[in-house]
């Protein structure tokens, strides 16, 4: 119910908030000039709003994180008719730092913590939207229990990491272009792995809980693993909004199963501290270890779907 509600709140109340306070500010001018700049500005950030509510995943995923960034930039474009409208010179240069940061916090997070939310030079609005209709179906598999879905791509089944590279049909060679995003894919994966890692250290240094432990301390500890959780759950949500080449489809749903399975292996661990009957708590911590050791094996698989397409790409690049 939080979470709905957070969602909510991102996705409709702050970006149409800021669009109508920049619309009633521009009405509320005294100069005309001021007017004309407030309705063209406002008009902007319709159009944004536009193209975010009614051409879903257009340039911004259709998401809670779509709707902050939408936010970042019309708080940016609110800025400048701020910075238009000061008269001395303190109140402009306030307003125009106000305008880089949120311009900043906008750039800066569409590039670095979610790159898939803007349109890439290496892409088409249309291949952007495509990628991100299929997102949701293969979003929505989790969800229906169907444990990922890839339509794009079917995986061939395996028994384990070690044999799955010998059972790999080869593919069609890697392009100049295709391994530079699969270059820039592999950064932004090395950076969620790297959390990932960190999650896992933190769960497997995790101390168990007495038998006779008191409620204080039950609550410490489970407020530990629910920050846990709460990481887990996040890092989870922002492998779901990476853009991958489609090259790596496979790969990728490798790495979307291995943060999944972190994130259950996080709530186990919270739901551990919850228990007070002691054969409960030894079936969750049991389930959490075992998800561990199942995120594991999905990086395991990943990195050797990623060692198989640069592998692929070696004969085209020997022949040039």
């Amino acid at each position: 119910m939080n979470q709905d509600v957070a969602n909510i709140a991102l996705m409709f109340v702050l970006p149409l908030g800021i669009t109508f306070i920049t619309i009633l500010q521009s009405a509320a001018a005294e100069r005309n000039t001021h007017k004309i700049a407030g309705a063209i500005l406002s008009f902007f950030i319709i159009v944004m709003d536009c193209l975010f509510y009614f051409t879903k995943n257009s340039f911004i995923s259709y998401n809670a994180d779509g709707g902050l960034l939408l936010a970042f930039a019309s708080l940016a474009l609110f800025g400048v008719l701020y910075t238009i409208r000061s008269e001395d010179i303190p109140a402009k240069v306030a307003n125009t730092l106000f305008t880089v940061f949120m311009l900043a916090a906008f750039i800066g997070i569409a590039y670095w913590e979610r790159p898939t939310l803007l349109v890439a030079s290496e892409y088409s609005p249309a291949e952007i939207a495509a990628q991100n209709a299929k997102y949701q179906d293969y979003i929505a598999s989790f969800q229906n229990g169907d444990g990922g879905k890839w339509v794009e791509s079917p995986k061939v089944v395996r028994k384990d990491a070690a044999s799955q590279g010998d059972n790999r049909a080869p593919k069609n060679p890697l392009s100049e272009a295709s391994l530079a995003r699969l270059e820039k894919y592999i950064d932004e994966c090395n950076k969620v792995i790297e959390r990932m890692n960190a999650i896992i250290a933190n769960i497997e240094n995790f101390d168990l809980l007495p038998a006779n432990i008191d409620e204080s301390a039950r609550e410490e500890k489970s407020q530990q693993a629910l920050a846990i959780n709460n990481k887990a759950t996040a890092l989870n949500k922002k492998t779901l909004g990476l853009f991958h080449p489609h090259e790596s489809s496979e790969a990728h749903s490798e790495i979307i199963q291995a943060t999944e399975s972190l994130r259950l292996a996080a709530y186990s661990l919270y739901t551990y501290t919850l228990q007070e009957d002691a054969g409960e708590q030894v079936k969750q911590y049991s389930q959490c270890r075992n998800q561990i050791a199942q995120a594991k094996n999905f990086l395991a698989r990943f990195w050797n779907d990623i060692e198989n397409l640069k592998t692929n790409y070696q004969p085209q690049q020997e022949a040039n």
